[in-house]
């Protein structure tokens, strides 16, 4: 029953991903402990992919991952435990990368962290981490 693990790490990270998107919808400053300016890495030119910012794509992956873990538990022959391991490995594997990637960024680019940022991509190794083991 990992489906169970992959939803709480979802709503985690939904409602990190909530908590942001209220914030920058309202233009209001994030405070940051580890770093000086949350803001200055949500809101630069990295902080959208394809035009979409990348707060609503994390608020989709977190939703995909909670729906498909419930769709698999209540529903197993719409959703066989096969393709639904499949499916959620890749997918979860690239938001890893994607995660990762977004950090470099904060660390080698930008030199600013956001522990929010952080936080997600910790949020997005545990749910592919569960997805493994």
């Amino acid at each position: 029953m990992y489906q169970i693990w992959l939803m709480i790490f979802a709503l985690a990270g939904l409602t990190l991903s909530t908590y942001l998107w209220k914030k920058k919808s309202r233009k209001e400053k994030l405070v940051c402990v580890i770093g000086k300016d949350c803001s200055k890495v949500i809101d630069s030119k990295y902080g959208t992919m394809f035009g979409i910012d990348n707060i609503l794509i994390g608020a989709l992956y977190y939703i995909f991952i909670f729906a498909a873990s419930l769709v698999s538990i209540f529903f197993p022959l719409i959703f066989p435990q096969g393709i639904f391991h499949l499916a959620i490995l890749i997918i979860s594997g690239m938001a890893l990368l994607f995660s990762t990637y977004l950090s470099f960024i904060q660390v080698a680019v930008l030199k600013e962290l956001c522990e929010y940022c952080l936080a997600s991509a910790l949020i997005n190794l545990i749910i592919f981490l569960i997805i493994i083991f």
